[in-house]
């Protein structure tokens, strides 16, 4: 199988554990400027914003940093 699950974290995180956004994901599309539509292997379709701070590809794991809060 070669899809990857998506993980979310904040922009001052150091780390790339974060929470679990969606699992087996086989479908990744940009909707506009850090703006990503993205789909399940079940169907499961979701809007996701943010921009991705990395990919693991051999791990199945993408990792999102959410927008950072206005201030």
């Amino acid at each position: 199988m070669c899809e990857s699950n998506i993980y979310l974290v904040s922009p001052d995180q150091e780390d790339d554990n974060g929470e679990l956004f969606l699992e087996a994901v086989d479908e990744l599309l940009p909707e506009g400027e850090n703006l990503w539509r993205v789909t399940s292997i079940f169907g499961e379709q979701k809007i996701l914003a943010g921009r991705i701070r990395s990919m693991h590809l051999v791990d199945h794991r993408i990792i999102f940093e959410r927008p950072a809060a206005p201030a």
